[in-house]
């Protein structure tokens, strides 16, 4: 793991200003990002898709890029943003009713229903112990 990585936290709380003052501290930020592209570094550090590697990689290479590469490549990273978001609330919204549709049993109904079904267990057992007994009286007196 680089240095940088180590130091710049990814905090999706944080402010695109607060990643370009650190990432500032590491590499070249060019006019152009911080004039027209202010959020690019945010959506750099804080994509899914990248490791350490490529992040380092496009942060080191922007410098060079032309406004409308910049452009579309801040484009890939809200479009990736946006789609992962829309994934999120459709998995939580398809999770909340199946959720919600699992009745909710009390711990004490549990209990009583446990004890109920163990006393069957054990008035069984007897029974069929005293049949055991019975059928083998039968055979010994055979």
């Amino acid at each position: 793991m680089s240095q940088v990585s180590q130091q710049i936290v990814i905090d999706k709380n944080k402010t695109a200003e607060q990643y370009l003052v650190e990432a500032e501290s590491f590499y070249i930020i060019p006019k152009l990002i911080r004039e027209k592209f202010s959020d690019i570094i945010k959506l750099i550090f804080e994509t899914e898709s990248m490791n350490t590697e490529e992040r380092e990689y496009w942060l080191q290479i922007m410098p060079i890029m032309s406004e409308e590469q910049i452009s579309k490549f801040r484009g890939i990273l809200v479009n990736e943003r946006d789609q992962l978001s829309k994934l999120d609330q459709e998995y939580a919204s398809e999770a909340a009713p199946a959720t919600a549709q699992t009745p909710a049993v009390p711990e004490v109904n549990m209990k009583e229903k446990f004890a109920e079904i163990k006393e069957k267990e054990t008035l069984s057992k007897v029974g069929e112990q005293k049949e055991e007994e019975e059928l083998l009286k039968h055979l010994q007196n055979l």
